[in-house]
């Protein structure tokens, strides 16, 4: 059972650096059980970083009413990222009409090494499903 308002982001152990009109920078501290068997940083938590980088730039020029979830996201592998060291991820909106949003971004070590790239577009929504409650965004 979770915790209302209990995101993902805050579960994964994501924080908010920065965001502006556009742009949105996030933090993860890497702990153990973010990594694979091999030790290394797990790629589905590169990807979750991309995800919520990215749709937290897209959050930052939503009107009021409207939402938006992930469509299609893009990842490339460059480097892999160790225990013990932090990662900033970041998304750049590049354009968003009236019901899609495209995206780019990635990650990089605390000592500027590019472990990913990312892109990707979102669908903008602006009617409320009745199916999920919303839950406070990061960005």
């Amino acid at each position: 059972m979770t915790k209302k308002g209990f995101t993902f982001d805050k579960y994964l152990g994501v924080k908010l650096v920065n965001s502006k009109r556009g742009y949105c920078l996030v933090k993860l501290d890497l702990k153990s059980h973010h990594l694979n068997h091999g030790g290394i940083v797990h790629g589905g938590v590169i990807a979750s970083l991309c995800d919520i980088a990215l749709a937290g730039a897209v959050g930052s020029v939503l009107k009021e009413k409207e939402w938006c979830v992930t469509a299609a996201l893009s990842i490339e592998f460059v480097n892999p990222a160790f225990p013990n060291e932090a990662l900033f991820a970041y998304g750049q909106l590049v354009k968003k009409g009236h019901t899609l949003a495209f995206v780019e971004g990635g990650i990089k070590s605390k000592s500027k090494k590019l472990i990913a790239k990312a892109q990707g577009i979102w669908v903008i929504k602006t009617k409320p499903s009745n199916k999920i409650k919303k839950a406070k965004a990061l960005c």
